[in-house]
């Protein structure tokens, strides 16, 4: 039975093992690019994911928002590095801020239903007028 080579790497991502959790939301693919690379240079390891398809699905995932993740043992030590504040800091603010408006997707469904109404409901009043 072999066992796998003990270098520094392996037993300190052995350690850390466990559960990884979001660290944070990036708007683009650089900004992501940039976050991995200064947690790697702290020796933190991390993945990022693409939100909201990819390049199968878009061609590019340049512009698309990616996730950052860190093992759970890591987040804290990773906030710090990326100058991020704690995530119960994160949640509150979100649940003391208020809601900017009409969600985006609430904001399409509205202006289908309002082209809709123009598209069916403005030809049958035109055509009883005229």
């Amino acid at each position: 039975m072999s066992t796998p080579p003990q270098n520094d790497s392996w037993a300190r991502d052995r350690r850390r093992g466990g559960k990884q959790v979001r660290l944070a939301i990036f708007n683009n693919e650089p900004m992501v690019r940039l976050a991995e690379q200064r947690l790697q240079q702290a020796g933190i390891p991390c993945l990022s994911r693409s939100l909201r398809g990819g390049p199968g699905l878009w061609g590019s995932a340049y512009n698309l928002p990616h996730d950052l993740y860190v093992y759970q043992a890591d987040e804290m030590e990773a906030r710090e590095v990326l100058d991020l504040e704690p995530q119960e800091i994160e949640e509150r603010d979100t649940q003391d801020r208020p809601s900017s408006g009409i969600s985006p997707r609430l904001g399409v469904n509205l202006l289908i239903a309002v082209a809709l109404v123009v598209a069916i409901i403005v030809p049958i009043v035109v055509r009883l007028n005229g």
